[in-house]
């Protein structure tokens, strides 16, 4: 079953984690890396290049394209990561193609995962798009919001490499979210494709992640294509998210809405507001509307207040789980910064990871901790958990403009 199947149960206990300001203390006792002063001095892409070469001893599958879902292996996981995962490797390996990395290991980085995306991608439903496992595996579940990321997974490397297929799959996934939307709930998009015709399903629901992500994608095409299609969509599921799924107490963005009853998924996640401020700033570049430019910066302010808290002795750190989806709040604070210029809450970010280099990472793999403190492993083997870091630090690489 796909990984976010879960996402209801886990989102409630998120929830009260979050809004109590505590996090969960694990039983087993982390082992910090000690003596480890000479990597403090290298640069943030060769931390990105040397935690992705770690991640590729670990979870790479010889012989293959893909890699593992986790290192260890855990029970239940599948024979290839899922989708979103894999996605994130791909945007990592861009990302340290963009940095200036050209030798033969880097490049074979990037080859190897725009053919493996390609196995995700199911063109025997219509419209087409990128299942949660390759294909070789049977058909399965195709997400949303998987497609979202991917979309703009792909339009990153377009950027970069002007790959016309790039652009083509951008648009793909595009097409298969935008089939997502429909009246019910105000409007929105569906997370699952493969519950909207059961409404009896807890996943039924209509999600800020796959709405705002979805306007990401739709924004960033318009800037490469100026169709006003695009903005139209963009705008229409911006307003949608911010309507119905804001909290107005704290200028934080809830997670769903289960069609069936219109209650209230409370759960609140760096990466939704991560994509709120991208688009609010992205809009802002697009229009000139001041309004977007308030927008941007009243979330960017609340994520900063939400999301972080004091850690003893240490500083403030961003909460103690998803580094992926604090990779996507960082996109949206480098996207403002473009327009505000205002590096704090980038800063402060850059701290964490600064500390978790040096304090949070198991030694042997160099596996990063979950929580930037160093005060909890949490889902250490997680690949998803250890590539939103790489992300992290390569575009920290790019904002400083390293040489």
């Amino acid at each position: 079953m796909y990984m976010r199947s879960n996402i209801l149960i886990i989102a409630a206990a998120a929830l009260t984690l979050t809004v109590t300001g505590c996090y969960k203390e694990r039983e087993d006792t982390p082992v910090k890396v000690e003596g480890d002063t000479t990597s403090v001095a290298l640069t943030y892409k060769l931390k990105a290049s040397q935690a992705l070469d770690d991640i590729y001893r670990n979870y790479g599958i010889s012989g293959s394209h893909y890699v593992r879902e986790s290192f260890p292996v855990q029970p239940g996981d599948p024979k290839y990561a899922y989708l979103w995962p894999y996605s994130a490797m791909f945007t990592a390996a861009t990302l340290l193609k963009q940095t200036g990395f050209t030798d033969e290991v880097h490049q074979g980085y990037y080859t190897s995962t725009l053919a493996g995306m390609q196995g995700y991608l199911d063109a025997s439903r219509q419209p087409a798009g990128y299942q949660s496992v390759p294909v070789s595996e049977g058909l399965a579940d195709r997400f949303y919001d998987d497609n979202a990321i991917t979309g703009i997974d792909m339009l990153e490397a377009y950027r970069l490499t002007r790959d016309g297929q790039l652009l083509s799959n951008a648009k793909i996934c595009y097409e298969f979210c935008a089939s997502a939307e429909s009246p019910e709930a105000g409007g929105g998009l569906y997370w699952n494709e493969g519950v909207r015709n059961n409404p009896d399903d807890p996943n039924h629901i209509k999600a800020t992640n796959v709405t705002a992500l979805s306007a990401t994608l739709a924004l960033q095409l318009y800037q490469q294509e100026q169709n006003g299609a695009y903005l139209a969509s963009a705008k229409r599921w911006y307003n949608w998210v911010k309507q119905y799924m804001l909290d107005p107490s704290d200028q934080i963005f809830w997670n769903s809405v289960w069609i069936k009853d219109g209650s209230i998924n409370y759960a609140k996640w760096t990466y939704n507001s991560g994509a709120m401020i991208q688009n609010a700033a992205l809009l802002y570049k697009i229009t000139g509307e001041e309004a977007y430019l308030t927008d941007a910066k009243a979330w960017a302010q609340a994520s900063y207040n939400f999301f972080t808290r004091e850690v003893s002795n240490i500083g403030r750190f961003f909460v103690p789980h998803d580094p992926w989806f604090t990779a996507v709040l960082l996109r949206g604070y480098l996207e403002l910064y473009e327009v505000d210029k205002n590096a704090t809450y980038i800063n402060s970010l850059v701290a964490n990871v600064d500390y978790a280099w040096q304090h949070s990472r198991l030694p042997g793999t160099f596996q990063f901790y979950e929580d930037w403190s160093g005060s909890d492993l949490g889902r250490y083997y997680s690949l998803l958990t250890q590539i939103g870091m790489v992300e992290i630090y390569a575009r920290i690489s790019i904002w400083k403009n390293e040489q």
